[in-house]
Protein backbone atom coordinates (compact mmCIF):
# COMPACT_ATOMS: atom_id res chain seq x y z
CA UNK A 1 0.00 0.00 0.00
CA UNK A 2 1.50 3.44 -0.94
CA UNK A 3 2.61 6.09 1.96
CA UNK A 4 1.79 9.16 -0.04
CA UNK A 5 -1.20 8.29 -2.34
CA UNK A 6 -4.44 7.72 -2.09
CA UNK A 7 -6.51 6.11 -4.85
CA UNK A 8 -10.07 7.96 -5.13
CA UNK A 9 -11.42 6.15 -8.07
CA UNK A 10 -11.44 2.10 -9.50
CA UNK A 11 -10.50 1.01 -12.24
CA UNK A 12 -10.98 -2.38 -14.11
CA UNK A 13 -8.14 -3.74 -15.19
CA UNK A 14 -4.95 -1.42 -15.62
CA UNK A 15 -5.79 2.11 -16.16
CA UNK A 16 -4.42 4.31 -19.27
CA UNK A 17 -4.13 7.38 -17.53
CA UNK A 18 -4.03 8.90 -14.33
CA UNK A 19 -4.42 11.89 -12.47
CA UNK A 20 -2.62 12.63 -9.97
CA UNK A 21 -4.05 15.59 -7.39
CA UNK A 22 -1.87 17.66 -4.78
CA UNK A 23 -3.76 19.58 -1.70
CA UNK A 24 -4.37 23.09 -0.90
CA UNK A 25 -3.38 23.95 2.30
CA UNK A 26 -4.67 22.50 5.34
CA UNK A 27 -6.02 20.00 2.00
CA UNK A 28 -6.42 16.41 2.38
CA UNK A 29 -6.61 13.95 -0.64
CA UNK A 30 -10.07 13.14 0.18
CA UNK A 31 -11.08 16.74 -1.15
CA UNK A 32 -10.60 15.48 -4.94
CA UNK A 33 -12.57 12.51 -4.20
CA UNK A 34 -16.11 13.60 -6.24
CA UNK A 35 -13.97 14.35 -9.17
CA UNK A 36 -14.30 10.25 -10.10
CA UNK A 37 -17.81 10.26 -11.84
CA UNK A 38 -16.25 12.66 -14.42
CA UNK A 39 -13.35 11.27 -15.35
CA UNK A 40 -13.29 7.71 -18.53
CA UNK A 41 -13.60 4.55 -16.88
CA UNK A 42 -10.16 4.08 -17.64
CA UNK A 43 -8.55 7.05 -16.03
CA UNK A 44 -7.44 6.67 -12.66
CA UNK A 45 -7.67 9.30 -9.60
CA UNK A 46 -5.43 9.47 -7.52
CA UNK A 47 -4.33 12.19 -4.33
CA UNK A 48 -1.50 12.86 -2.23
CA UNK A 49 -1.93 12.51 1.15
CA UNK A 50 0.69 15.17 3.01
CA UNK A 51 1.98 13.55 6.41
CA UNK A 52 -0.53 15.52 9.28
CA UNK A 53 -3.02 15.58 7.22
CA UNK A 54 -6.31 13.43 6.64
CA UNK A 55 -5.19 9.85 7.03
CA UNK A 56 -1.93 10.74 8.10
CA UNK A 57 -3.38 13.00 10.85
CA UNK A 58 -0.78 11.37 13.89
CA UNK A 59 1.85 11.99 11.75
CA UNK A 60 4.27 15.44 11.86
CA UNK A 61 3.05 17.97 9.24
CA UNK A 62 6.32 19.08 7.15
CA UNK A 63 7.54 22.33 6.51
CA UNK A 64 9.59 22.41 3.72
CA UNK A 65 8.29 21.41 0.32
CA UNK A 66 11.55 19.48 -0.12
CA UNK A 67 10.99 16.88 2.04
CA UNK A 68 7.35 16.10 1.00
CA UNK A 69 8.96 15.86 -2.46
CA UNK A 70 11.74 13.49 -2.52
CA UNK A 71 10.07 10.68 -0.18
CA UNK A 72 7.40 10.98 -2.71
CA UNK A 73 8.49 11.32 -6.12
CA UNK A 74 11.01 8.23 -5.03
CA UNK A 75 8.09 6.25 -4.00
CA UNK A 76 6.35 7.06 -7.51
CA UNK A 77 9.74 5.79 -9.02
CA UNK A 78 9.45 2.37 -6.85
CA UNK A 79 6.28 1.51 -7.86
CA UNK A 80 7.09 2.62 -11.48
CA UNK A 81 9.71 0.26 -11.86
CA UNK A 82 7.74 -2.37 -10.20
CA UNK A 83 4.81 -1.98 -12.82
CA UNK A 84 5.25 0.97 -15.70
CA UNK A 85 3.07 3.87 -14.80
CA UNK A 86 0.05 5.37 -16.50
CA UNK A 87 0.41 8.08 -18.00
CA UNK A 88 0.06 10.74 -15.37
CA UNK A 89 -1.46 14.27 -15.49
CA UNK A 90 -0.60 16.26 -12.38
CA UNK A 91 -2.96 18.57 -10.97
CA UNK A 92 -2.00 21.25 -8.08
CA UNK A 93 -4.61 23.47 -6.54
CA UNK A 94 -3.33 26.45 -4.70
CA UNK A 95 -0.24 25.21 -2.35
CA UNK A 96 -0.97 22.09 -4.70
CA UNK A 97 0.10 23.57 -7.42
CA UNK A 98 3.60 24.23 -6.33
CA UNK A 99 3.92 21.15 -4.79
CA UNK A 100 2.82 19.91 -8.35
CA UNK A 101 5.76 22.12 -9.70
CA UNK A 102 8.48 20.49 -7.97
CA UNK A 103 7.19 16.68 -8.37
CA UNK A 104 7.00 17.71 -12.05
CA UNK A 105 10.34 18.54 -12.22
CA UNK A 106 11.67 15.57 -10.02
CA UNK A 107 9.85 13.05 -12.05
CA UNK A 108 11.30 13.95 -15.19
CA UNK A 109 15.32 14.20 -13.61
CA UNK A 110 13.96 10.21 -12.70
CA UNK A 111 12.60 9.71 -16.45
CA UNK A 112 9.35 9.55 -15.92
CA UNK A 113 7.83 12.80 -17.14
CA UNK A 114 4.17 13.53 -16.41
CA UNK A 115 1.74 13.88 -19.79
CA UNK A 116 0.68 17.38 -18.58
CA UNK A 117 1.10 19.59 -15.36
CA UNK A 118 -2.06 21.81 -14.38
CA UNK A 119 -1.55 24.68 -11.99
CA UNK A 120 -4.59 25.97 -10.45
CA UNK A 121 -4.51 29.20 -7.92
CA UNK A 122 -1.36 29.73 -7.72
CA UNK A 123 1.52 31.74 -9.22
CA UNK A 124 5.32 30.56 -9.41
CA UNK A 125 6.86 30.41 -5.86
CA UNK A 126 8.83 34.08 -6.73
CA UNK A 127 5.71 35.51 -6.80
CA UNK A 128 4.58 34.67 -3.72
CA UNK A 129 4.22 37.12 -0.70
CA UNK A 130 6.16 35.09 1.69
CA UNK A 131 6.21 37.58 4.18
CA UNK A 132 2.41 37.13 4.25
CA UNK A 133 2.72 33.26 4.38
CA UNK A 134 4.97 33.16 6.92
CA UNK A 135 2.54 35.44 9.46
CA UNK A 136 -0.32 32.91 8.63
CA UNK A 137 1.96 30.15 10.23
CA UNK A 138 3.55 32.45 12.81
CA UNK A 139 0.11 33.51 14.09
CA UNK A 140 -2.69 31.88 14.97
CA UNK A 141 -5.09 34.26 15.02
CA UNK A 142 -4.65 35.84 11.62
CA UNK A 143 -4.58 32.33 10.38
CA UNK A 144 -7.80 31.44 12.21
CA UNK A 145 -8.83 34.74 10.53
CA UNK A 146 -8.29 33.89 7.16
CA UNK A 147 -9.49 30.51 6.92
CA UNK A 148 -12.88 31.96 8.03
CA UNK A 149 -12.61 34.01 5.36
CA UNK A 150 -11.98 31.60 3.02
CA UNK A 151 -15.40 30.03 4.01
CA UNK A 152 -14.17 26.45 3.05
CA UNK A 153 -14.10 25.13 7.06
CA UNK A 154 -17.44 24.77 8.42
CA UNK A 155 -17.89 27.77 11.67
CA UNK A 156 -18.65 24.83 14.00
CA UNK A 157 -15.60 23.17 13.67
CA UNK A 158 -13.67 26.74 14.25
CA UNK A 159 -15.67 27.30 17.49
CA UNK A 160 -14.80 23.88 18.90
CA UNK A 161 -11.21 24.43 20.37
CA UNK A 162 -10.06 20.82 19.60
CA UNK A 163 -11.50 20.60 15.78
CA UNK A 164 -10.08 23.88 15.42
CA UNK A 165 -6.44 22.42 16.75
CA UNK A 166 -6.85 19.95 14.18
CA UNK A 167 -7.16 22.22 11.65
CA UNK A 168 -4.63 24.83 12.49
CA UNK A 169 -1.71 22.18 13.03
CA UNK A 170 -1.51 21.16 9.07
CA UNK A 171 -1.98 24.51 7.68
CA UNK A 172 0.17 26.24 9.90
CA UNK A 173 2.80 23.74 8.18
CA UNK A 174 1.78 24.41 5.28
CA UNK A 175 1.59 28.29 4.96
CA UNK A 176 5.22 27.76 6.54
CA UNK A 177 5.60 25.54 3.63
CA UNK A 178 4.81 28.50 1.07
CA UNK A 179 6.63 30.85 2.85
CA UNK A 180 10.31 29.20 2.17
CA UNK A 181 8.84 27.58 -0.91
CA UNK A 182 11.82 27.61 -3.65
CA UNK A 183 12.13 29.97 -6.52
CA UNK A 184 11.60 27.89 -10.11
CA UNK A 185 14.53 26.80 -11.84
CA UNK A 186 15.81 28.57 -14.14
CA UNK A 187 15.06 25.96 -17.50
CA UNK A 188 12.12 25.58 -18.22
CA UNK A 189 9.99 22.32 -18.34
CA UNK A 190 9.70 20.14 -21.37
CA UNK A 191 5.87 19.68 -20.20
CA UNK A 192 2.83 20.45 -21.43
CA UNK A 193 1.71 23.14 -18.77
CA UNK A 194 -2.05 24.32 -18.43
CA UNK A 195 -2.68 27.00 -15.74
CA UNK A 196 -6.42 27.34 -14.10
CA UNK A 197 -7.55 30.89 -12.49
CA UNK A 198 -10.80 31.74 -10.53
CA UNK A 199 -12.87 34.50 -11.49
CA UNK A 200 -13.61 36.29 -8.35
CA UNK A 201 -10.50 35.42 -6.43
CA UNK A 202 -8.95 37.73 -4.59
CA UNK A 203 -6.11 35.70 -3.09
CA UNK A 204 -4.17 34.34 -6.51
CA UNK A 205 -5.78 36.47 -9.64
CA UNK A 206 -5.27 35.43 -13.01
CA UNK A 207 -2.27 37.76 -13.91
CA UNK A 208 -0.04 36.31 -11.21
CA UNK A 209 -1.48 32.51 -12.19
CA UNK A 210 -0.81 33.48 -15.83
CA UNK A 211 2.94 33.94 -14.98
CA UNK A 212 3.37 30.06 -15.10
CA UNK A 213 4.20 30.58 -18.75
CA UNK A 214 7.72 31.25 -18.83
CA UNK A 215 8.45 27.98 -16.99
CA UNK A 216 7.49 25.56 -19.70
CA UNK A 217 8.25 25.36 -23.25
CA UNK A 218 4.77 23.58 -23.48
CA UNK A 219 2.18 26.56 -22.36
CA UNK A 220 -1.26 24.94 -22.78
CA UNK A 221 -2.36 28.37 -22.13
CA UNK A 222 -4.32 30.17 -19.09
CA UNK A 223 -8.96 29.43 -18.44
CA UNK A 224 -10.19 31.90 -16.22
CA UNK A 225 -13.25 29.65 -14.36
CA UNK A 226 -16.32 30.92 -12.81
CA UNK A 227 -15.66 31.11 -8.78
CA UNK A 228 -13.34 32.39 -6.26
CA UNK A 229 -10.27 30.81 -4.77
CA UNK A 230 -11.34 27.49 -4.42
CA UNK A 231 -13.75 27.54 -7.64
CA UNK A 232 -12.32 23.83 -8.62
CA UNK A 233 -15.13 22.84 -6.45
CA UNK A 234 -17.52 25.46 -7.83
CA UNK A 235 -17.33 25.14 -11.68
CA UNK A 236 -18.12 22.38 -13.76
CA UNK A 237 -15.81 23.42 -16.31
CA UNK A 238 -12.97 22.08 -14.38
CA UNK A 239 -13.87 18.55 -14.64
CA UNK A 240 -14.55 18.65 -18.04
CA UNK A 241 -11.08 20.23 -18.61
CA UNK A 242 -9.27 17.34 -16.63
CA UNK A 243 -11.50 15.28 -18.56
CA UNK A 244 -10.24 16.15 -21.98
CA UNK A 245 -6.72 16.00 -20.70
CA UNK A 246 -7.30 12.49 -19.58
CA UNK A 247 -8.63 11.06 -22.59
CA UNK A 248 -5.81 12.71 -24.71
CA UNK A 249 -3.49 11.28 -22.10
CA UNK A 250 -4.99 7.90 -22.65
CA UNK A 251 -4.62 7.71 -26.50
CA UNK A 252 -1.12 6.56 -26.29
CA UNK A 253 -1.78 3.56 -24.00
CA UNK A 254 -4.63 2.16 -25.50
CA UNK A 255 -3.55 2.52 -29.04
CA UNK A 256 -0.37 0.67 -27.69
CA UNK A 257 -2.59 -2.64 -26.56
Amino acid sequence: MSTWTRTLSSVPGRPDARILCLPYAGGTASAYRSWASVLPVNVQLQAVELPGHGLRLAEEPLRRSGDVIRPLADELAREHRLLPSPRTILFGHSMGALLAYELCRALCERGMPPAALVVSAMCPADRLDRKANGLLAERRNLLLDHIRQLGQTPPEVLESPTMRDLVLRPAQADFELLAHAPAPAPVPLDVPVLALAGRHDFIQPSHLVGAWERHTRQWLGMRVLHGDHFFPWQSEDVGYLLNELARTAAVPAAAAR
